[in-house]
């Protein structure tokens, strides 16, 4: 009886180990809310936003040319947006949009096991 419930405390601990561990998209959306947070706050601009996203998106996911290529106009449209040269909201949502095609394609090309959830 005894080996029954130390086997099951430690099955316990084991997945309670297991709950805590962050996903690498789970990661991300952490930080883009916290840098959110900052860019609403006023501490930073839309541009550092950008810059900040996307130093960590490389961090986590590797660079590659869909991020690049996503970075390099979301900077420069926030760059527009700023000057008044565009106007923000729609810059905000032109990044949203194409933000979540890059997401989908990052998504898409993850190799999958047969036996594997979606984070594998």
């Amino acid at each position: 009886m005894k080996e029954i419930m130390l086997l099951g405390f430690a099955l316990m601990l084991t997945a309670c180990a297991n709950m805590n561990r962050l996903t690498t998209d789970e990661k991300f959306e952490s930080y883009r809310a916290e840098v959110r947070a900052e860019l609403d706050s006023g501490k930073i601009t839309a541009v550092e936003e950008q810059e900040k996203l996307r130093d960590r998106f490389w961090e986590l996911y590797g660079r590659d040319a869909n991020s690049a290529g996503h970075f390099a106009f979301s900077i420069s449209l926030m760059r527009s947006a700023e000057a008044g040269n565009f106007p923000m909201q729609e810059a905000q949502a032109l990044v949203s949009a194409r933000e979540a095609q890059v997401f989908a394609q990052k998504i898409a090309s993850r190799p999958r096991e047969p036996d594997c959830s979606y984070e594998c």
